[in-house]
């Protein structure tokens, strides 16, 4: 399911070129209309990658055969994708035919499976769908096409190849991502509050009563319920630990287990009237990115709003082109639990083979690699997880910050909403978030009986 309007999200590595050029040339969020997509790609036109994402001609590159490539990404997302493909191209002489459906993507990959005529490499879009093509045998596992994915996973940190593995075997890689563990917040703010970053639970709470009165404490937009599920997965990661994460937003996973409830208690101790601005009523009429307004705003009303990487791209390109990074804008990781485990959660996409051609190998290969990982960095549409990639290739330090909490961490594990089953009737997980955070008391063991028939039937 998609956790956000996808041409939305922008990486906080688009903010740093925003601070780098001192307030100049902002670059545009993939969400905004046009931004930087053709009528190609709106359409589901294809287009040679290695013409288009860089204006050469493709030259010698057929000598090396060709691949087809199909993507539901625009805008700044897409450019940045043809940037990897044109680099791949040059590399291995091999020609890609590109092409886009923004709109209809689903339908035209399953179409396209079931006429016979699947693309070599293909964005799957959700991992209910990820599970279901590989159950049904469209997906190739990427240890059949000759790739060690041993040596593969020792490049990524622990558990971040999990969002691509179905019943223990690797289908697809984790090919565009964001940092889920990020704190955005007011320096400024804070400075004049007397509050520094925590990084604790108890000291988040302690700063949050200092910031409620000056201007405010924190935004919340609960009218998006993933904001919210993201909360949820952020608290149950740290607080009830990977294992627990694990079983939880599995088949075997058990949602009347007490440590759900435990984690809806503890997001209650800061998602309440006293410290959101305007009070819960009104944070569940208000979208996201209002809630980023008013932390990023000229005059802001709050401090902080917890979200993922992509808020920087928002704030400084949409909401606030005036931002100076580390002065009016920054962000701290979430808050921990007094435990050792050092654990964070990362949305994106994945990417698989439809076929098991030589090009489809080499390009797993390719978009798995450091080489691949610093050309998609060096774009600013990403930070890369893969620890082959080095810090300077990114434009600044805070950008820095932000891949190295990905790659330093102990355990990442994909965005939990995003793994359970697709097909669960009734109100979903941020649904009962919503009536949770309104005083409701949630009948879990329904819900888990609902998830128990999503997974039984998917």
């Amino acid at each position: 399911m998609a956790k956000f309007p996808r041409f939305l999200t922008l990486p906080l590595a688009a903010v740093l070129i925003v601070g780098a050029c001192g307030g100049g040339a902002t670059p545009t969020p993939a969400g905004s209309a046009g931004a930087g997509s053709s009528a190609a790609a709106s359409t589901g036109a294809s287009a040679d990658a290695s013409a288009g994402a860089s204006g050469e001609p493709a030259g010698s590159a057929t000598a090396g055969g060709s691949l087809n490539v199909l993507s539901l990404w625009g805008g700044s997302e897409e450019e940045a994708f043809k940037a990897v493909l044109t680099a791949f191209t040059a590399k291995t002489g091999i020609a890609v035919k590109y092409e886009a459906d923004r709109q209809t993507y689903a339908a035209t990959l399953q179409a396209r499976i079931t006429g016979g005529n699947p693309p070599d490499i293909a964005i799957i879009p959700g991992i209910g769908t990820l599970r279901r093509f590989a159950k049904d045998g469209s997906l190739k596992k990427i240890a059949d096409l000759g790739i060690d994915t041993t040596a593969l996973a020792q490049n990524y940190p622990e558990g971040f190849l999990g969002a691509g593995t179905v019943n223990g075997e690797l289908y697809a890689v984790p090919a565009k991502w964001n940092n889920k563990g990020t704190m955005w917040f007011r320096p400024d703010v804070f400075k004049t509050a007397g509050v520094t970053a925590p990084t604790t639970w108890d000291e988040f709470k302690a700063a949050l009563e200092k910031l409620k009165s000056s201007p405010g404490a924190m935004a919340l937009g609960a009218k998006d319920d993933w904001n919210l599920t993201d909360w949820f997965e952020n608290i149950y990661i740290r607080q009830a630990g990977v294992a627990a994460y694990d079983k939880l937003f599995s088949k075997d996973g058990d949602w009347n287990d007490p440590t759900v409830q435990k984690t809806v208690d503890t997001m209650l101790e800061v998602l309440n009237d006293n410290y959101v601005v305007g009070g819960i009523d009104a944070s569940l009429g208000r979208a996201w990115t209002d809630a980023i307004a008013q932390v990023f705003k000229p005059t802001p009303e709050a401090a902080v709003f917890y979200e993922g990487g992509f808020v920087g791209g928002i704030a400084t390109g949409q909401t606030n082109k005036d931002l100076k990074i580390g002065e009016t804008i920054d962000w701290f990781p979430f808050p921990t639990f007094g435990g050792t485990e050092n654990a964070t959660t990362f949305g994106g996409d994945v990417v698989g083979a439809l076929t098991d051609s030589a090009g489809a190998k080499a390009f797993i290969e390719y978009v798995t690699s450091a080489e691949a990982n610093a050309v998609w960095a060096g774009t600013g549409a990403i930070v890369s997880p893969h620890k082959g990639v080095a810090t300077d290739k990114y434009p600044n330090d805070l950008v820095v910050r932000e891949a190295k909490s990905l790659t330093e961490a102990g355990a990442v594990r994909f965005d939990g909403a995003d793994l359970l089953p697709s097909g669960v009737a009734g109100e979903g997980l941020g649904a009962l978030l919503q009536r949770a955070i309104r005083g409701d008391k949630i009948d879990w063991a329904d819900y888990q009986n609902r998830v128990k028939t999503g997974w039984d039937s998917e």
